[in-house]
């Protein structure tokens, strides 16, 4: 019993640990990207917090997320048992993915809280803020653990899962090379702004139109149409269709036979 107690209070002290650690970092990264938003000038202080807090739960969560997934391939042991006894259903793996994010979660509910006492952001857009960094993270933690299941690699997992968000964010200037060779623009502007996942902090502030500061003005074709942001519950469900394809992917990988034998 006492060898029991004492495994139980070392793994709370681990993760009480984690959890410090993660803020640490998030908290770290946070003041960074805040720090290069502000010298670009791209928005106010509480505009620039919002986004810098999208881009750390993006690149913090994937890896949170595989971190857990990796768990299931470090010993031979726990390899055979998966071959022997595949997840028969999806609330295992849902629960490891929510479990995953607490950490981010518990900063994101700090750092949110911090922006409303020391920026001008309203109540109203706090608790927008909120929910995206909340569906942001199962979303974009899903798709890390897709990358580590398939790539079979927690690092490797989360740089695929941040090269799609490169690629998802960076779309819209993506399109200044390919004008040159498509006539009509203006039916991907709506797919680029849908897709993206930082239009969402564009669309809570109702101010902020990141493509016509004076930084990236010239850099996309977009400021050469009228366009406008979708709503960020519009954002936030195309990102929830992309964690939620990656999720299931993810528990077809750990049902199929074949697949885990190979692990």
């Amino acid at each position: 019993m006492g060898n029991l107690m004492n495994t139980v209070n070392e793994t709370d002290r681990i993760k009480i640990k984690i959890i410090f650690l993660s803020n640490g970092i998030a908290s770290l990264l946070l003041w960074l990207t805040f720090q290069l938003l502000r010298q670009a000038n791209l928005g106010s202080s509480s505009e620039c917090f919002a986004l810098a807090q999208v881009f750390v739960v993006l690149l913090v969560a994937p890896y949170l997320a595989a971190s857990r997934t990796d768990t299931d391939n470090r010993t031979p042991i726990a390899a055979q048992m998966l071959l022997l006894n595949p997840i028969p259903s999806a609330n295992p793996l849902l629960k490891r993915l929510i479990i995953s994010q607490i950490p981010l979660l518990c900063w994101v509910l700090l750092s949110t809280t911090f922006s409303f006492f020391t920026t001008e952001i309203s109540i109203g857009k706090v608790l927008a803020m909120l929910i995206v960094l909340t569906l942001y993270s199962f979303s974009a933690g899903a798709v890390g653990m897709w990358g580590a299941r398939v790539f079979k690699d927690v690092i490797f997992g989360t740089e695929f899962a941040c090269f799609i968000w490169a690629v998802l964010i960076g779309s819209a200037f993506i399109l200044k090379p390919l004008a040159r060779y498509i006539d009509n623009i203006p039916p991907m502007i709506h797919p680029v702004l849908h897709l993206n996942p930082m239009i969402a902090v564009c669309n809570i502030f109702d101010g902020l139109d990141i493509f016509r500061n004076p930084l990236f003005y010239a850099l996309t074709p977009l400021t050469d149409y009228i366009y406008s942001y979708p709503p960020w519950y519009v954002s936030c469900f195309w990102q929830l269709v992309l964690g939620g394809v990656c999720f299931l992917w993810t528990w077809g990988l750990y049902r199929s036979p074949t697949f885990a034998a190979t692990n």
